[in-house]
């Protein structure tokens, strides 16, 4: 007899995590993909067709959200509407339709904003910088009490820096310095860039550590809560990131430098010793091989003039 798959929802399916985790799992769990892209229903505001989505399901990998700080200090009304409303209704969908199944929001470093103690961990003070880090701190602190109080199964997931290719953001740090370089065009750098360093994970790296949490929560039972920081602890500063891209294209383009945005952390640094321990997960890619993948993914797009997402 075929053992059955695991199903599991996904919002924001169509986002660089959920893309890659599903392209790379596929054949391990079955997917149900929700995302406003994919159709203007999908969406997480909408908590009558969440109720419908969430019957049968074993789990909701919930990564929908207004995902860039810049976003949310660009419309901060709309990123903490979206991000805190959006984790309510799918916390209240599973409650009401279906209380067995687990939930893993996807959260993010900028909870922590600036810390006084590098590196940090699970235990470092919150205190967010802007509308995002404060709509992330929110959903992990209503995932702790619907796990307290309705005896549901919920576990945060701290992603750090994630990067790629061809799948990312391309106003994101790492495949704009890649784009501009590709271009011999400047690549810019905030402040002097030598003191804001933050911890880069890999794609690869990042869905490795989400189907490792997959399994840890879908073996707990009621009731459970806990967080982890799928962090490098390998920081590298925004300077050496665009002399390394630089160096890895074989351009010519400069650096220059330009003013800090008031919303964004100095820096990030932080341990994974507790995803280790709880998952046996660990970041296995460099920066300079992660790099060298996304250098690769790119350059065919750069070929044919199609940067501007």
């Amino acid at each position: 007899m075929k053992k059955r798959r695991m199903k599991i929802l996904i919002t924001g399916s169509s986002g660089y995590i959920g893309s890659a985790f599903i392209k790379r799992y596929w054949k391990r769990f079955s997917f149900v993909t929700y995302d406003i892209r994919q159709h203007k229903r999908q969406n997480v505001l909408d908590i009558k067709n969440l109720e419908k989505v969430v019957r049968g399901v074993d789990g909701v990998l919930h990564l929908a959200a207004v995902s860039r700080p810049k976003w949310g200090y660009e419309d901060p009304y709309g990123c903490l509407v979206t991000n805190i409303l959006g984790t309510i209704n799918v916390l209240e969908a599973v409650r009401k339709v279906n209380p067995r199944a687990w939930i893993i929001l996807g959260s993010s470093r900028e909870v922590f904003g600036d810390l006084n103690k590098l590196p940090g961990d699970e235990k470092s003070p919150r205190r967010p910088l802007n509308a995002y880090g404060v709509s992330k701190a929110c959903g992990e602190d209503l995932l702790r009490q619907y796990a307290r109080n309705y005896g549901m199964r919920c576990f945060t997931l701290r992603f750090c820096g994630v990067y790629t290719g061809r799948g990312d953001i391309f106003e994101r740090v790492v495949p704009k310095f890649i784009l501009s370089a590709l271009r011999s065009a400047p690549l810019v750098v905030e402040g002097n860039g030598k003191k804001k360093f933050f911890d880069f994970v890999h794609t690869d790296d990042t869905v490795a550590g989400v189907e490792k949490a997959v399994r840890f929560i879908s073996r707990q039972k009621k009731g459970f809560y806990d967080d982890i920081t799928l962090a490098a602890n390998h920081p590298v500063s925004i300077y050496d990131l665009a002399r390394l891209v630089i160096q890895l294209v074989g351009g010519k383009s400069k650096i220059v430098f330009s003013k800090n945005r008031t919303y964004d952390q100095k820096g990030y640094l932080g341990k994974y010793d507790k995803a280790k321990k709880l998952l046996g997960w660990r970041p296995k890619i460099s920066m300079k091989n992660g790099l060298k993948m996304a250098i690769a993914e790119l350059k065919p797009i750069v070929g044919r003039g199609r940067f501007s997402r």
